[in-house]
């Protein structure tokens, strides 16, 4: 397989981060302001970074460390956003 340019893990990279960030903030807002409901394009959201995370790990050839980092973080808010939906009258 060719080596994947630079600017193109880059960008990759930049966008799997971003919506990370997004969605990590979605939760958050969801969990503080008591209001609001996990949206299914969020899930579509959260499920495309997780696709892009394995082809990045697959053929970009480049630590991830943080990256999923900041998604098992997210994920464990996204468990309370669920938990609080399930507990809600």
């Amino acid at each position: 397989m060719p080596q994947v340019p630079y600017g193109v893990r880059s960008c990759l990279y930049t966008g799997i981060s971003h919506n990370i960030a997004f969605l990590t903030k979605q939760a958050e807002t969801i969990l503080q302001s008591g209001q609001g409901t996990w949206k299914s394009y969020d899930t579509k959201l959260h499920h495309e970074v997780k696709e892009a995370i394995g082809w990045y790990q697959q053929h970009a050839v480049k630590e991830l460390f943080h990256v999923e980092e900041d998604l098992r973080a997210f994920e464990q808010l996204l468990t309370k956003v669920y938990q609080k939906k399930e507990s809600a009258p």
